[in-house]
Formats: structure tokens, C-alpha cells, sequence
């Protein structure tokens, strides 16, 4: 049922549209719908939901809509746009998300309603085969395993006709083969390669402009926003209707696009097509051998004057780390000498001016990071932030705004478009302010100003509840005796505790941690304590084939932090168990977390009570959702850090929680995962 009626009247404006009155009949009983797909029901919240978002639609308006874990949301949005008509793009979190929609959701509502529709599916560029370099990958492949790798993507190359390596199975996601087989926009050639006509990104950006639905990630939005070229600006004037779904990841993601970024894994790749460019087009004409290894060991001794460990380092820790400015003259020097050399030879080939274009960019972008602007404006320089990602083997230099919000309004502001955003966690507390603010949706930031054609109010809010009973479904259990988090031997206690719960678990047990370090402490004293499960740990492989293991293996252990807490669907037994090391607030010593609490103490306001709470609320919402997929599911959520309970702003964040029974014991706990099986 709809959780508020007074927000949910909201968002409608004044009569009810013809298009949402359609909705209506056919989100009730005796819908056409029940026929053509045989597990759809009557729900309420999905009903209500679908009316909103027929309703924004004809008025061109903008709706924020949480709608919980069960609605059927996707339905709920995917009916009206496709009786609606015009161009529709659907942005979501993940590419697994995009092929989902793709390969299940759009055909059944297309099934439904007999809409003759043309999809596509629009990634980045990352995700396609690049045919020209596709032909030089061998010369940087090592082993046999990796050459059957190469020949398999060749293969499919010659035979698939959009070159999506998703499709190509047993590839790693993360293989390293990925990076040489496919293009950035910084070693593209665009018009000038051999092989454009044939171009499987080009081809994919033909296909999005011939589409009535296109389907991108929030990724590809936010990266063509930032002029990054990926093809979604020359689709976003054409649509009538944006939906954005997964909403809650938008502010996040969108501050990893608007800012710069520059690192050495573009450096180690500037230097593998210089040396192939050099030997094909002017071999003898330069030492293309040297200037390419002295590139890449610049750029490996840049990532060596930092911490071994991965992490986050803010702008001041970098530069003060012993041996980087040394190591950053170097390279500096390094490019700024092959941009000298490559200068000599442009002629040659259309190649060495790009190349040479990048050595430009690359030492400018590296500077930029290096110092603040001299002669830029101070306001716009305090609402930036500068750190490094610290990887296992690169580094990467990251300048990004402090929030999306402003340039977010200014693009709804100029178009006259219907906007939804929904997700199952966009309010904190029943509000929606905090999700508002991020994206600049506020009166003073702009984003909700009318629109030629538009009909006011013009954002709007809809909270539909989950039908889920979680009272009956589901037990939370916060255990009062355990150390609390920043005292000696919390992971140690959560790893024995977990132990002792998942031994009386018959299906699948996950433990989510807030930090890597916990997650791989607990992995192995869980490993010791259950000698006869399977415990997966984060990074043992990639996300989906842990998942994939996970799924398949009887009560396992799956022990992971941030990535884990969301965008997993476990449904039925193997998912019973979901035990969270601590209440998720963001690390204060992050750089970007560190800069926005300064930014909003300045302002006079509470950093902890606008921004730290608020965050932790829906990435705690996030990770219980895990638990309850399905109205047959049943399961035990464990939340082990005792503030919960015991505070008062802990008690705020345990309101966001679905209402399942509280017990106290670990035993009742125990005998009502023993009741399950």
C-alpha cells in the first residue's frame, strides 16, 4: 500500500491524465496483464506507482518515487513510457542491470501491451571490441592462456555483430585482455581509423538514434555530461521521458564524471600505442623502444611513491609523500620530451598527432592536480576536491566538485522533459530533502524550475511501501555484548558471532563489512571457525563469479564490503543470513567525505546530522535489503554494533529499517533460522 497519502497527493496535479486513468485499468484486477504475464498480482503501491509516473509524464514533470523492495517498480515505469509513446531513455546503475532490463523486463511489458517498440541497449566504449587495436593486442599478450583468450575475442569479433564482450562468455570482467581489446577516448581514432565504418561503438550509437528506448547506465549519463563523448548528448535533446532508476547512486557517481581525472594507467597506455605507431608508421625515425619504457617506468615509479596498500590519499597526503615530486617532475619531463619527438613526425601518420595530443593533455592534466588554479575563482575552488585512488598497480589523480547539484539543475532546468527517479531507498526519515539537495531538485538550487509546456507543481514525491510482511518474514537481531567498533576485537567477535549463526543456517550466509581490512580479518577467522563451508572473500574473483560461485554452492559464506550492499538479488535459500560488521557512515578521514562536512559546518549546519546520518541511513537500508527479495522469503538480519539501540541518532537510523521482529538473543535468532530449514 502507498506509506504516506499526504506525499503521494502530491504527486499528482489536480485531474487525474487520460494516460494514468489507462494505467489505472490496467494495474487492477482484470488487467489484461494478468494473461500475458502469468506471475503478475494486483498491487496496490505498484499501481500508485505507475499512475505518478503517467501523470509526470504527460506534464512533463519531475518524480521522485521510493518505491520498496516488491513493488515491481520496473513495470510500474516500463507501462506508461511505452503507452505514452515518444523517445524514452532508461538510465541505470550497472550494465548487469542494463541487460536485465534489456533481456527480460522491456520484452514481457512490450508482450503485455503488444507495443511495437524498437530497444537497444548503449554502453561505454569500454564495452565493445575495438577492431584496431583488437589487431595489435598480441604484441602485449604473455602465455598461453592469455593467446586462446585472444583468439576466442577475435573470433568473436568476426561473428557477433554489436562485439559486446559481455556476451562472450568465461571472460573475466576485470581481465586485463579487456583493456588492450577495447578503445578510450583518449586512443581512439575516430574518423581517421581504418576500420570506423566497421567501429562497433558507432554501430551501437546508430542503433541508440534509431530507438524509441534506449537503455544506458548512470556511468555512460554522467560521463557524456562531462563532454567525454560517449554519444548520450546526441540523445538526451530527443528524449520525452528520462527515467533514472538505482536514483540513489546518481550524486555519487555523478562527482566521479563532472570533475578531471589523470593517472598512470593512461600513462602505461600512451606508451604501448606509441611504440606500435612508432615501429609501424616510422620505425628508425625515433627510439621508439626508449621513449615508450621510459614512459611506462616513469609512470610505475609515480605509482611506487605511494602507499603499497590500496586506499584514498587527500591532495595534501600525496604531496607530501617522500620521493612524489620527483617522481612527478620525472614524468612531467618524460612527456613533455615525447611530445617533442612525436611533434617532428605528425606527417607520418594521423596517430602521432593524437599520440601527441595525449602527452599534452596528460602533462597538463597531471599539473592541474598538482597545484590549486592561480588565477581561477576561490568560491569554485573551495567546492572542489582533489585526492588519489590508490590502486594494487596504478594510481589515478581525481579533482571532482563537491556535489552534482548544480550542474544537474541547470540541465533539467533547460529541458522541457519528463524526469522519474525511483529507487528503494531515496528518503531518509520519510523525506525526501536530503535526496533533493544532492541533485539540486530544491526551489533555491533551481532544478524544479517550470518548463515550456510543463504543469506545476513540477517536482513531485510518491513513497510506496513494500508489500512484504517483514514482521513475519524476517528477525533483526543487535547483539548487545559485542565491543563496539572502535574497540579491540569487534571483527574477531562479528567473525564468531557469524560462525555461530551460519552453522544453524541452511541457505546462504553474507557478512558486509564497511572496510576491506574487516572484511579480509573476518573471511579468515571464519575460514578457521568453519572448516567445513565455503567462504568466498571480496577480490578472491570478480564480483559476478563470486555471486555466481555464492549461488551454487549450499550454505556458503560470502564475506564483502561496499559493492556487496547493493544490486544483489538472492532470492529463496540462497540468501537466508545477512550480518552487517557495523553502522556504514563514511570514513570522516576521506578526502571527498572530509570536504563536504567542512563545506556544510561552514554553512552553520550539523555535518553529522546533514550529511553523515543521512548517507548512513540509506546505505544501511541498502544492505538489509539484501535479505527479503521475494513475498515467500524468509531470514535474519544481524546488525552488529550495539549504537543502534543505544543512541539516540541510533534509534534514528533503526526507524529506516524494514519492521522485522527484534529479538535479543542470539539463541532466538538461532532457533528461528533452525525453524526455516
Amino acid at each position: 500500500m502507498v506509506a504516506d497519502s499526504a506525499v503521494s497527493q502530491e504527486a499528482r496535479s489536480g485531474s487525474v491524465t487520460a494516460l494514468a486513468e489507462h494505467c489505472d485499468a490496467l494495474f487492477s484486477p482484470g488487467s489484461p496483464l494478468q494473461t500475458e504475464l502469468p506471475q503478475w498480482s494486483v498491487r496496490e503501491g505498484q499501481r500508485a506507482l505507475a499512475m505518478a509516473v503517467a501523470d509526470a509524464i504527460a506534464d512533463r514533470a519531475i518524480l521522485m518515487a521510493e518505491a520498496g523492495t516488491g513493488t515491481g517498480k520496473t513495470l510500474a515505469y516500463l507501462i506508461p513510457v511505452l503507452l505514452h509513446g515518444g523517445r524514452v531513455i532508461i538510465s541505470t546503475a550497472t550494465r548487469n542491470l542494463q541487460d536485465q532490463l534489456d533481456q527480460k523486463d522491456l520484452p514481457a511489458a512490450r508482450r503485455a501491451l503488444g507495443a511495437a517498440v524498437s530497444t537497444c541497449v548503449l554502453k561505454g566504449r569500454s564495452n565493445y571490441v575495438c577492431l584496431y587495436r583488437l589487431q595489435r593486442a598480441a604484441e602485449w599478450v604473455h602465455g598461453r592462456h592469455a593467446h586462446a583468450q585472444l583468439r576466442r575475442i577475435e573470433q568473436f569479433a568476426r561473428s557477433d555483430a554489436r562485439g559486446d564482450l559481455s556476451a562472450l562468455s568465461g571472460l573475466e570482467e576485470n581481465s586485463a585482455l579487456n583493456f588492450l581489446v577495447t578503445s578510450t577516448t583518449d586512443n581512439c581514432l575516430g574518423a581517421d581509423c581504418p576500420d570506423y565504418k566497421a567501429c562497433f561503438v558507432m554501430k551501437a550509437r546508430r542503433e541508440a538514434l534509431a530507438s524509441d528506448v534506449v537503455i544506458i547506465n548512470h556511468h555512460l549519463f554522467f560521463a557524456d555530461l562531462a563532454l567525454r563523448g560517449e554519444g548520450v548528448n546526441e540523445l538526451l535533446p530527443t528524449a520525452d521521458t528520462l527515467i533514472l532508476d538505482e536514483a540513489h547512486q546518481l550524486a555519487e557517481i555523478g562527482v566521479q564524471f563532472l570533475g578531471a581525472r589523470c593517472g598512470t594507467a593512461q600513462v602505461v597506455d600512451l606508451s604501448r600505442d606509441l611504440l606500435a605507431a612508432g615501429l609501424q608508421h616510422a620505425k628508425g625515425l625515433a627510439d621508439w623502444q626508449m621513449l615508450s619504457a621510459s614512459l611506462e617506468r616513469a609512470a610505475r615509479d609515480l605509482r611506487l611513491a605511494a602507499p603499497p596498500n590500496p586506499g584514498r590519499l587527500s591532495q595534501p597526503q600525496v604531496l607530501d609523500l617522500p620521493g612524489w615530486d620527483v617522481a612527478m617532475h620525472d614524468l612531467q619531463v618524460r612527456l613533455a620530451h615525447t611530445a617533442q619527438v612525436l611533434s617532428a613526425h605528425t606527417e607520418a601518420a594521423p596517430e602521432f598527432e593524437r599520440l601527441m595530443d595525449r602527452c599534452t593533455g596528460l602533462h597538463e592534466a597531471f599539473s592541474r592536480w598538482q597545484t590549486a588554479s592561480s588565477d581561477g575563482d576561490e568560491a569554485d575552488e573551495a567546492a572542489q576536491v582533489r585526492w588519489a585512488d590508490v590502486g594494487s598497480a596504478h594510481l589515478r589523480l581525481q579533482a571532482a566538485p563537491l556535489s552534482i547539484a548544480p550542474a544537474f539543475a541547470a540541465l533539467l532546468a533547460q529541458r522541457s522533459q519528463a524526469w522519474i527517479f525511483t529507487s528503494a531507498t531515496l528518503s531518509v526519515g520519510g523525506s525526501f530533502r536530503h535526496a533533493r539537495a544532492a541533485l539540486g531538485l530544491t526551489p533555491e538550487q533551481g532544478g524544479c524550475a517550470p518548463v515550456e509546456d510543463g504543469v506545476a507543481p513540477r517536482c513531485r514525491e510518491l513513497r510506496v511501501a513494500s508489500p512484504f510482511d517483514y514482521a513475519e518474514q524476517g528477525r533483526l537481531l543487535v547483539p548487545q555484548d559485542l565491543p563496539l567498533p572502535n574497540q579491540p576485537g569487534h571483527s574477531e567477535s562479528v567473525a564468531a558471532l557469524a560462525a555461530q549463526l551460519a552453522a544453524n543456517n541452511g541457505g546462504g550466509t553474507f557478512v558486509l563489512t564497511t572496510t576491506l581490512r574487516a572484511a579480509k580479518l573476518i573471511a579468515q577467522t571464519l575460514r578457521a571457525l568453519l572448516p567445513g563451508r565455503t567462504v568466498l572473500e571480496q577480490f578472491d574473483e570478480s564480483k559476478a563469479a563470486l555471486l555466481d560461485r555464492f549461488a551454487r554452492t549450499s550454505q556458503s559464506v560470502l564475506v564483502g564490503s561496499q559493492s556487496f550492499w547493493e544490486g544483489v538479488d538472492l532470492p529463496g535459500d540462497r540468501l537466508t543470513l545477512v550480518i552487517i560488521d557495523k553502522l556504514p557512515f563514511a570514513p570522516p578521514d576521506d578526502p571527498l567525505t572530509a570536504a563536504r562536512l567542512k563545506q556544510i559546518e561552514a554553512e552553520g549546519r550539523s555535518g553529522f546530522s546533514d550529511y553523515s546520518m543521512p548517507q548512513a541511513a540509506l546505505s544501511l537500508q541498502q544492505g538489509a535489503g539484501r535479505l527479503i527479495r521475494t513475498e515467500s522469503d524468509r531470514g535474519v538480519l544481524v546488525v552488529c554494533d550495539r549504537r543502534l539501540t543505544a543512541t539516540g541518532w541510533g534509534r534514528q537510523l533503526l526507524a529506516s529499517l524494514p519492521p522485522f521482529t527484534r529479538v535479543t538473543q542470539t539463541a532466538d535468532a538461532q532457533a528461528f533460522l533452525q525453524q526455516m530449514r
